[in-house]
């Protein structure tokens, strides 16, 4: 088979795919900010893994690609990167859950669900605080304020009038800055857990963990096609939490892949720090830092009073209501011998609520005046 070049004349099919395949050159061009941002997240990693910061791998990247963003480097991160990341602290995370935890956490479901629910009350308490102080639309601060995922609150949002723009960057604030204060915290005041760690000292079994993996990554497509948010993580988690609270862990997940995971996720985190919009934005950043500080420390108090009252580990209640992502506080519990279940448990209800509660919650507010 042959067909016509631009000259008009016949041209091998073989031949005219090769034509179109790109040059070397070309590839290069595009791998290059590829290649960049994951030089800088390795670098960060490695250098913060050396001065003994928390969460090394993850904040170092984090750092690193940010500033180099913040710089004008033309950096990307790889979205597959960061989704294999994840599926890999699932797997390391659903580890945590033995038998005993479980049934643990099934006795305090109660408390889960009502921590979830005070966590993202206090969010829209301190909406109408960030919309004065950042001079933003009520729907853009209601939506900027409640811990919620970035993309999934600019969306819905903007269903309601507010700007996707603004919100994403005060969720992108939130996300990192809790990311950055709460281990910080711990570290200088030396807080840390006793939960043994003997879950993650696993020994490695390459095919355990490669079925390990490809039962995530099946579950992970199920969860997809079911529209579940945080697929990739909860796809790692929730098979890896099955075999082991039925006592049928296959493998361990060793230290340096769940740090090459965390530099695939610092490095996605980074990439978001777009130059141009936080360019000349100055009153709205200045009220997203204390909004953050406001809520994280609110939050704290929350988890403060529930250790105080329940009689429970006040360090793992902190962490657990936390306004982070389930990820970062999930993995920041795991470094400190916190108690993961608990922390995973909480995190997953409040997006669980998230979900189902905000929308039909703007629309009550649009109906009273109030969005």
């Amino acid at each position: 088979m042959t067909r016509r070049s631009m000259a008009g004349v016949a041209m091998p099919r073989h031949a005219a795919r090769l034509a179109r395949m790109p040059r070397p050159a070309t590839l290069a061009r595009r791998a290059a900010p590829f290649l960049l941002c994951l030089l800088l997240a390795g670098l960060g990693g490695g250098l913060f893994f050396l001065l003994g910061t928390p969460l090394p791998w993850l904040l170092g990247a984090l750092s690193f690609v940010a500033a180099g963003q913040l710089m004008g480097l033309r950096l990307q991160a790889s979205r597959r990167a960061r989704n294999a990341g994840l599926l890999v602290v699932g797997c390391a995370l659903g580890l945590f859950f033995t038998p005993e935890a479980a049934r643990h956490l099934a006795e305090r479901a109660w408390l889960v669900v009502g921590a979830a629910l005070l966590t993202l009350a206090i969010g829209v308490a301190l909406s109408p605080l960030l919309a004065r102080l950042g001079r933003m639309d009520r729907a853009s601060a209601l939506f900027g304020s409640i811990p919620g995922g970035v993309a999934e609150m600019s969306v819905l949002g903007e269903a309601y009038g507010a700007r996707p723009t603004t919100v994403a960057i005060v969720q992108l604030l939130r996300v990192v800055g809790v990311v950055v204060l709460v281990p910080s915290s711990f570290a200088l005041l030396g807080i840390s857990g006793h939960i043994s760690s003997s879950f993650v000292a696993r020994p490695l079994w390459l095919p355990g963990l490669a079925l390990l993996l490809a039962l995530g990554a099946a579950m992970t497509w199920l969860l997809i096609r079911l529209r579940v948010r945080n697929a990739w993580l909860l796809g790692g988690l929730f098979v890896s939490l099955g075999l082991t609270a039925a006592g049928q862990a296959l493998t361990g997940v060793p230290g340096w892949v769940s740090a090459i995971a965390q530099v695939a996720m610092g490095a996605q985190l980074g990439v978001q720090f777009e130059r141009a919009a936080f360019l000349g934005g100055g009153r709205l950043l200045g009220a997203a830092v204390l909004h953050v500080l406001l809520l994280t420390g609110l939050c704290a108090l929350l988890g403060w009073l529930l250790a105080a009252l329940f009689g429970l580990d006040l360090p793992t209640l902190v962490l657990a209501t936390a306004p982070g992502g389930v990820a970062e506080m999930s993995i920041t519990a795991k470094t400190l011998l916190l108690d993961v279940p608990v922390v995973v448990a909480f995190h997953l209800v409040r997006i669980a609520l998230t979900a189902m509660l905000v929308q039909p919650c703007s629309v009550l507010l649009r109906r009273w005046g109030l969005l």
